[in-house]
């Protein structure tokens, strides 16, 4: 798969953000001001440029959008990553501000998958991944929550390696049984939507 990362301009820092050798990194806007303190260089620099704090580079690619446009500055880098055959995109700095933001770029992820890509959000307090008939399996994190809602109507999902085990279960999109969920220590934890759509985020205790 083509890897990409997108760092965007929320509050969350990316000081820790681990990222695959030989991957492509875009800045949306501010998340060059992000890459800069994190000692990151992107591949590409794009956005309006409205809440940027440093000067443009001469020596990366510049995309200037219009400041009156549809798409967010994230949204765009998206596309322009799907466009160029990215099929594995993971947002950086894309929670820990408003919450607006926070359900537009969830909202972004479910578009990435709609799009026939793997998406996910990593930060230093949230992970977030959007699953469709996959499983993922995810290091034991006791710093942390797990919590898996439904997207579509309903999805069928199986747990283990959690303190909440669940086993083929029909999780309704209007009713949270998801939330708030345990690692075990010492257990790889496994999450697998079996049918439908799912959302599986590990948030900081």
């Amino acid at each position: 798969m083509k890897k990409c990362y997108i760092i965007c301009g929320g509050p969350e820092p990316c000081m820790n953000a681990e990222i695959s050798k030989g991957a492509f990194i875009i800045c949306a806007d501010s998340g060059y001001d992000k890459a800069l303190q994190a000692g990151i260089k992107p591949d590409l620099i794009l956005g309006d440029f409205d809440s940027l704090e440093n000067p443009l580079p001469d020596n990366i690619e510049t995309m200037r959008s219009p400041a009156h446009k549809d798409d967010t500055d994230t949204m765009l880098a998206v596309r322009t990553a799907l466009d160029r055959g990215y099929d594995d995109i993971t947002l950086i700095s894309a929670c820990g501000g408003r919450t607006d933001h926070t359900l537009a770029n969830i909202a972004t992820l479910l578009f990435i998958r709609e799009h026939g890509a793997r998406a996910s959000i990593k930060g230093d307090s949230t992970d977030i991944y959007i699953l469709e008939d996959e499983k993922i399996t995810l290091s034991p994190d006791l710093s942390r929550y797990l919590s898996v809602f439904a997207i579509s109507e309903k999805a069928t999902v199986s747990i283990t390696g959690a303190g909440y085990p669940l086993d083929c279960y029909v999780m309704e999109r209007s009713f949270p049984i998801g939330v708030s969920n345990e690692f075990t220590e010492g257990s790889d934890c496994t999450v697998e939507v079996r049918s439908g759509l799912a959302v599986v985020m590990t948030v900081k205790k």
